[in-house]
């Protein structure tokens, strides 16, 4: 092993003669090895060359081998350096001590080479391995951020291009149904009709899109104290026309005594009517849809309970990913972008709150949201 290519190694002592012999010891394993009689000198020279692992006596004058440790331990550069204490001091107080300041292993004096050795080259492989370890984790972390940062790019940039187009094509066609020599073509107004529904389901999966990234990357909420039996009924007032629809009974059941909730309202109430209209698109004609709310302790869940088309075992895990559809027949005949949960999810963790899912396929789901109980201190 080449000396350049060697760990280096801090001797600290104040005793001259186990200096020079852990020295020689040392150099001759191809280590690097620094010097110091004492911990103030220690000190000056961990600063100055950083040393891979440090050999630690403890009975010196003015700063002992403790103090040093402690000191390590409160700079950055230095606190991750393995300390082995070398000491006569062999009960077991010090050295129990000893791990309490940060070492990582104690050898009593008289010490042996090939102990010393053993033991050195064990904490310099397992320091190197962390540190490799690191280095991987640094540029793995790197590597997320710039995908992360490229995808955002992406998705901002393709979809704030495709508003333009979609707002042209929305307009010819409007145009067009209006012309006198389509209106009465029932098949050239049926394509129309079509193109605006292609239209609007590609502005709403565009709008989305750039939802979902502007709640990923921007947390800021303007949150107020709002009650949340009376934040739930004005959210189900304008959910009641949809439900009737389908002659669908939508049920709020609200709590025993008012709950207070700290909410950005404007968020919230998109929590709730994503959830909402997604329990009424996959509830069929004549089922029900209730909202109950359970208070327990400093949380209060949220209950949307439908009678739906209910989701398969195996999907369940990864619905409030992006993009995610249960892929049935039953399921993809609903128009939706995929994206609507993932901004459920993401907004009510915005809250502090949690969001989770129980379903049987052919009977019906349950999204609970839970949420903080907001607790108003008292002033006086």
């Amino acid at each position: 092993m080449n000396k350049s290519q060697s760990a280096s190694i801090l001797v600290v002592d104040d005793n001259e003669m186990n200096v020079d012999l852990l020295e020689d010891i040392l150099e001759q394993a191809n280590y690097v090895v620094y010097t110091a009689l004492n911990g103030k000198t220690a000190i000056e020279s961990m600063q100055a060359t950083q040393p891979d692992i440090v050999l630690l006596d403890i009975s010196m004058p003015v700063m002992n081998g403790f103090e040093v440790s402690e000191w390590m331990n409160t700079q950055d550069t230095l606190k991750d350096v393995p300390v082995i204490f070398i000491s006569a001091l062999d009960d077991t107080n010090n050295i129990v001590k000893g791990f309490d300041v940060g070492g990582v292993d104690y050898i009593n004096k008289p010490f042996k080479s090939r102990e010393v050795l053993a033991r050195v080259h064990t904490h310099v492989t397992i320091a190197r391995q962390r540190k490799e370890i690191e280095a991987l984790r640094q540029r793995e972390r790197q590597q997320f951020e710039r995908m992360d940062t490229l995808r955002s790019q992406f998705i901002s940039s393709a979809t704030h291009d495709l508003k333009n187009p979609l707002f042209v094509i929305s307009g010819y066609t409007d145009m067009l149904e209006m012309n006198p020599d389509i209106t009465g073509n029932k098949r050239v107004k049926g394509f129309i009709e079509a193109i605006q529904r292609g239209v609007e389901k590609m502005t709403d999966l565009v709008h989305d899109m750039l939802d979902l990234l502007q709640l990923e990357t921007e947390v800021t909420l303007d949150t107020k104290r709002e009650d949340l039996n009376t934040f739930l009924r004005y959210v189900i007032r304008d959910m009641k026309l949809r439900a009737s629809e389908k002659d669908i009974t939508l049920t709020l059941h609200p709590a025993d005594e008012d709950i207070a909730v700290l909410m950005d309202t404007k968020r919230m109430m998109r929590v709730f009517e994503n959830l909402l209209s997604n329990a009424i698109k996959y509830t069929q004609d004549g089922g029900t849809v209730d909202i109950h709310v359970l208070e327990a302790g400093d949380t209060v869940a949220i209950d949307v309970v439908d009678t739906g088309l209910g989701i398969p075992t195996d999907m369940v895990e990864n619905l409030f990913q992006p993009f995610q559809r249960v892929n049935s027949e039953e399921h993809m005949a609903q128009e939706g972008t995929g994206l609507g949960l993932s901004i459920v999810k993401t907004l009510v963790e915005q809250h502090g709150g949690t969001v989770e899912v129980s379903s049987v396929l052919g009977e019906g789901s349950r999204f609970r949201v839970t949420l903080p109980v907001h607790e108003e201190k008292d002033t006086q």
